[in-house]
């Protein structure tokens, strides 16, 4: 079994739901936290580990649909690990991944780069003393 580690995963998901249907369960849907080749994490899902479920993974302008098992659970999340897609949506998945990525890489190399703490410019002023024209600051001696 492939590590799930290995696969590119985004997180700009704002646009995806996730719909899943275990046997003996309601059907439920979720918010997409984040998506990669191998599985998603999915919002509000109170699925068992283990456990088999249907799925359709929609967003704005597709809607693909798959098998996936659950792989993990969290405080109010699910993390599914693919089985099979119906169809040709694994490379469409695939596809929307690299873009989804590809746009997020240009948008990070569009921001200005961040200034550097810690160094500040100070300005140094020189007075002279008040009875004398001699500088207040002196050379050291040496």
């Amino acid at each position: 079994m492939p590590d799930l580690r290995q696969h590119q995963r985004i997180t700009d998901t704002k646009d995806m739901v996730a719909g899943l249907q275990a046997i003996g369960h309601p059907f439920t849907a979720g918010r997409v936290l984040n998506l990669s080749q191998g599985g998603m994490l999915v919002a509000g899902a109170t699925l068992a580990v283990g456990e088999v479920t249907g799925f359709e993974l929609a967003g704005t302008g597709f809607r693909y649909a798959g098998t996936a098992k659950v792989a993990h659970t969290t405080d109010g999340a699910t993390g599914l690990r693919f089985i099979c897609w119906r169809g040709n949506a694994g490379q469409s998945v695939r596809a929307l991944l690299a873009r989804r990525s590809h746009n997020s890489d240009a948008a990070a190399s569009e921001r200005p780069a961040p200034r550097p703490r810690g160094l500040r410019r100070v300005a140094v002023f020189i007075g002279t003393d008040v009875s004398s024209d001699r500088p207040a600051v002196r050379p050291p001696a040496g």
